[in-house]
């Protein structure tokens, strides 16, 4: 379960953003997480309390994760489709020899700020 590892590495980046900016809360963190990237988005919601145990600045803030879908070109028909919903083969043509297009990223998408008072 590589999330833990990449999580915690999240939200230390947004720890010394906050740090490095004089952010004295972090309301939430946005994650990007793509179907294809092989990281499960429930283990990252799961443990989020965990890698932001001992943070004050992120007391009360919440996880966002915005899932991109797997999309691919098949090399065959030059038809795009969802990957995942199609069990990795061509829904027009049955090929699975595809160019991925998009789904395979992991990336901190927006770190927010919570307003003073």
């Amino acid at each position: 379960m590589h999330e833990i590892s990449v999580l915690q590495k999240a939200v230390d980046l947004a720890e010394q953003t906050a740090i490095d900016n004089n952010i004295s809360r972090i309301s939430c963190l946005t994650l990007e997480v793509g179907e294809l990237s092989g990281y499960v988005p429930v283990f990252f919601h799961k443990y989020f309390p965990v890698a932001t145990e001992n943070k004050p600045v992120f007391e009360g803030a919440e996880l966002n994760i915005i899932s991109v879908p797997g999309e691919a070109l098949c090399r065959e028909c030059s038809a795009m489709y969802n990957v995942m919903r199609n069990e990795g083969k061509c829904p027009k043509c049955g090929s699975r020899s595809k160019k991925i297009l998009g789904g395979q990223q992991f990336r901190v998408l927006e770190i927010g700020v919570a307003e003073p008072g």
